[in-house]
């Protein structure tokens, strides 16, 4: 039960969240045929039918859309394959070895390579092979043209690590992660291994210690199939711990799940997780900032908490010490503009400090249930309005502070 308290807002309700048949076949991404056989098989249910045009909820729609995209091999058909084989094309390939050489001659600092990769771009195709264009790179940088092919054979070695369907994505360009790339931490290049599509629908991180309670992993496990029921994917760092809790609760349920790493796709952290990290790319998707080339230092894992919420709308922390790289996430999560969810019982631990500091800031909101939680959220993200009740299996919907239960068949 949706309820307005104007006709103007149920005019802006209209434009956003009703759709003509040929803007559903757009936002599901299939043919007006296959949209046919899905209503005519009961899957989808117009709320108008004319001879023109049909209507229909988004909501509903995006709902399909989860079931049709979260599956790895729709995934794998629906993005192109190029004729060498894999999925990035020649160019795509030399622009990251390019970029990663230079920050190998800056020693991994970002914040020396980046702008000096930027102006390059804008004299030199940075496409073109290495070897084609490192004696301008040398004239440009300063650095020793033998010292920068040394570092691009490096570069190069570890490119070859890569599977042929991994994914290398460059910011600015289509499959590249939207929220991230309006925030100031977006790296410049991803790798990513698994179903790209997931990155599509809304995201939540849930975070939190490596030496959690059972309590804690219980909690972890719980929300994170409780957000799956509400489609919404979660995300998490693949640590032990409650990563580790999040991560296996998105999967008990047959629901996809993120995992951002500090290491390169091709390493595996912690190794107890090698076979979590292997079922998340079968039926998830892995993401890292870094290149195979790379080795794993500790700053890594702070920065790919920057990248975790940045791909997120909101981080949930469920457990965290004092000096939790958790708390690190959730700084750049409100930084980012981004939600943190700190539970009611870490701001009652008295001897916990950080909670009660942090909830003081805008942006960070507590919670005692996961229906609080989804309220918040749905508040701040009128576009997530399906809410679980903890008691009620059917969905609640939900507009304006008010909740109305609708049963309906999943």
């Amino acid at each position: 039960m949706i309820q307005f308290k104007n006709i103007d807002e149920l005019k802006e309700f209209i434009s956003k969240e009703v759709l003509l048949t040929n803007e559903a076949t757009k936002y599901l991404g299939i043919s007006s045929q296959r949209l046919h056989q899905l209503v005519q098989s009961g899957k989808l249910t117009p709320i108008k039918i004319t001879r023109a045009s049909s209507l229909f909820l988004k909501s509903e729609l995006y709902e399909r859309k989860f079931e049709i995209e979260k599956s790895y091999g729709h995934a794998r058909s629906a993005l192109s394959v190029n004729k060498e084989g894999g999925v990035n094309t020649v160019q795509t390939i030399n622009d990251a070895i390019n970029y990663f050489t230079l920050l190998a001659l800056f020693k991994g600092k970002y914040k020396k390579c980046d702008p000096i990769y930027h102006h390059l771009a804008t004299q030199i195709d940075m496409t073109r092979p290495i070897n084609e264009i490192s004696k301008d790179m040398s004239l440009i940088t300063g650095f020793d043209e033998k010292e920068i092919l040394h570092e691009s054979y490096q570069v190069q070695k570890g490119f070859e690590k890569l599977k042929d369907d991994d994914y290398i994505v460059k910011i600015g360009t289509e499959l590249y992660p939207q929220l991230l790339a309006q925030t100031e931490q977006a790296p410049v290049f991803l790798f990513m291994r698994g179903n790209l599509n997931l990155l599509k629908f809304n995201t939540i991180s849930i975070v939190g210690t490596r030496n959690p309670s059972e309590q804690g992993k219980k909690r972890a496990q719980i929300l994170a199939e409780r957000l799956g029921l509400n489609r919404i994917v979660v995300a998490s760092g693949l640590a032990r711990g409650i990563d580790t809790a999040a991560h296996t609760g998105a999967l008990n349920r047959k629901n996809p799940t993120i995992a951002v790493i500090g290491t390169p796709l091709t390493m595996v952290y912690p190794k107890e997780n090698e076979m979590l990290q292997r079922s998340i790319e079968e039926n998830g998707l892995v993401i890292s900032q870094f290149a195979p080339s790379m080795s794993v230092q500790r700053w890594n894992f702070p920065m790919r908490n920057a990248v975790m919420s940045g791909i997120s709308l909101a981080t949930v922390i469920i457990e965290a010490g004092e000096t939790s790289g958790s708390l690190i996430q959730a700084d750049y999560a409100l930084k980012q503009g981004r939600i943190v969810f700190i539970p009611q019982s870490a701001i009652d631990n008295d001897d916990l400090k950080w909670p009660k500091k942090y909830i003081q800031r805008k942006g960070a909101y507590k919670f005692s249930t996961i229906d609080e939680l989804l309220f918040i959220l749905a508040k701040h993200h009128k576009e997530i309005f399906t809410v679980i009740n903890e008691h009620n299996d059917s969905p609640a919907y939900l507009s304006e502070g008010k909740i109305g239960y609708v049963h309906k068949d999943e």
